[in-house]
């Protein structure tokens, strides 16, 4: 090696500035090349080769650069103990090849090391080594005509690569501690979103629990409100009832005069008018009302705020409709509700949470919808045996339906197609945990522009001691 002290100290720090462009987030397959050809200059050699051990604790090694190679072969593997590089890292110890050792009994020599046993008539290749432990191995060669490497070369090398495995180590453990970061950055980034997400779903669950209890007070007020409003109701009968009978007597009066200020009163107040409008309006305030108790009453009963959180039987038909009226304003833009029930006994269950199960279905359906469609609401019953009989409650739509490779994801936590701010992803992991709970199954089928159809199965009793 031709390089003096000042030279040799100039080329090592080239060597480490080399190890450190991987710190700055340069391409490692390029800076791993580059220390090849920075190493083969320094010995004034012609070609060579890099060889590091894989990590996943095997005993291979990659070839991870090279120089005047065969094509394909940076990036193969090479069984330690296998060739030269393999003899040296398993070894652990420099190796000197002057002339042809193709029948080196050392070595079985593969033509993808670059056919050096022939070409080159001088060679070195020294283990790259860390406390202790062989990290790789590196080779320099010379073909015929150069003058041949000798033992000088190999202990000046052996000392000068030290350096050359230090930049190598701290080169990985830059990509390591890179990867590491990458990865701590994606797994905070999915706790933010779960985070987000949880915190949503909490707002929700305050809001229904909000909700139920908003629908509990003026539960009361509409209460006396629609009780007064039937009353009003008979009492504006009685009055058009009393005024037709003085329209009847207006004839007996003998006075003209009265007669004609009565005339010209009906005729000011426009009492047939009068008389027809009270009734529509009466009538359209009590279908009013009577629409506002109902829509609480199903908030309170899809909340089951008048309830205890225990099993008991329910008639899902009502549960549906209940939730049907409480989603009512998030469907009636995208789809005809078309309602198939069947004859289904009262079902041992938690109503609310099935409750919670439905609107999910029915918001999904809704929102499967681009433009409109329909959705369909089915129920059944099935005798699977003596005393075990199930009962199914369906839903299908006519949206754009799901992707072969979602289905099995649809029911996973926090998985979801829809756009951000649509959807936590929580809906039907949800739903599948209730369902499960009640010892039942949820079916799904789908066709990509047809639409899906969500079959939830229920056993009308629970298995004794389990409810």
């Amino acid at each position: 090696m031709a390089l003096d002290k000042t030279n040799r100290l100039s080329w090592i720090y080239d060597l480490y500035r080399l190890g450190q462009d991987a710190a700055l987030g340069k391409n490692t397959s390029v800076v791993y090349q580059q220390i090849l050809v920075h190493i083969v200059g320094g010995f004034s050699a012609k070609s060579g080769s890099l060889v590091l051990r894989d990590n996943d604790g095997s005993n291979r090694l990659t070839i991870i650069a090279g120089i005047d190679l065969p094509a394909g072969v940076v990036g193969s593997k090479v069984e330690i103990g296998e060739g030269v590089l393999g003899w040296v890292a398993k070894e652990a110890r420099a190796l000197l090849l002057n002339g042809d050792v193709s029948s080196d009994p050392r070595f079985q020599l593969r033509r993808r090391e670059g056919g050096n046993s022939k070409a080159s008539n001088s060679a070195i290749c020294w283990p790259l080594e860390m406390e202790g432990r062989v990290i790789g191995a590196i080779s320099v060669n010379r073909p015929g005509g150069m003058t041949p490497f000798t033992e000088d070369d190999v202990s000046q090398g052996t000392a000068m690569l030290n350096m050359a495995s230090l930049a190598l180590v701290n080169m990985q453990l830059h990509v390591d501690q890179k990867q590491r970061v990458e990865e701590l950055q994606q797994v905070n980034r999915k706790l933010e979103e779960v985070h987000n997400q949880l915190v949503q779903s909490e707002k929700m669950a305050s809001i229904g629990q909000l909700a139920a209890g908003v629908a509990h007070e003026i539960n009361n007020p509409i209460g006396y409100v629609y009780s007064n409003l039937g009353t009003l109701e008979k009492y504006v009968q009685d009055v058009i009832g009393m005024i037709e009978q003085y329209e009847r007597a207006e004839g007996a009066i003998g006075d003209e005069t009265e007669r004609a200020q009565l005339r010209a009163a009906r005729e000011r107040l426009d009492i047939a008018f009068l008389k027809e409008d009270l009734r529509a309006l009466m009538s359209e305030s009590r279908d009013g009302i009577t629409r506002v108790k109902n829509i609480v009453q199903n908030l309170k009963d899809f909340s089951h705020v008048d309830a205890s959180d225990e099993w008991h039987y329910s008639d899902l038909h009502k549960g549906l409709d209940s939730t049907l009226n409480i989603v009512h304003n998030e469907i009636k833009y995208k789809a005809d509700v078309v309602k198939e029930y069947g004859g289904l006994p009262e079902v041992e269950c938690l109503s609310s949470q099935l409750n919670q199960v439905f609107m999910n279905l029915l918001v999904n359906a809704a929102h499967a919808i681009e433009e409109r469609g329909t959705i369909t609401i089915r129920t059944g019953a099935l005798r699977t045996g003596r005393q075990n009989e199930e009962v199914w409650v369906e839903v299908a739509d006519t949206g754009k339906g799901i992707p072969p490779e979602n289905l099995n994801k649809i029911f996973d936590p926090f998985f979801t197609t829809k756009p951000i701010g649509k959807g936590t992803g929580l809906g039907l992991s949800l739903s599948y945990g209730i369902v499960q709970k009640h010892h039942g199954r949820i079916e799904v089928q789908s066709d990509v522009g047809k639409g899906t159809t969500f079959r939830v199965w229920l056993p009308v009793r629970q298995p004794q001691g389990e409810a």
